[in-house]
């Protein structure tokens, strides 16, 4: 993997958080909570993280 190249994953949780912005899911609650957002929000933040050591 190259220093630039986006895995999978980490592209679908944008992906993930671009739909939510629009969109709502079964998942999404009256109150606009949704576990999947989370999940990406976790992932894309872990990501981050990583590439920053």
């Amino acid at each position: 993997m190259t220093a630039r190249r986006t895995p999978l994953l980490i592209q679908t949780a944008w992906y993930v958080l671009e739909y939510h912005r629009h969109h709502r899911c079964p998942h999404c609650t009256d109150s606009g909570w949704c576990q999947d957002v989370q999940i990406a929000r976790t992932r894309i933040t872990a990501w981050y993280r990583f590439r920053q050591r």
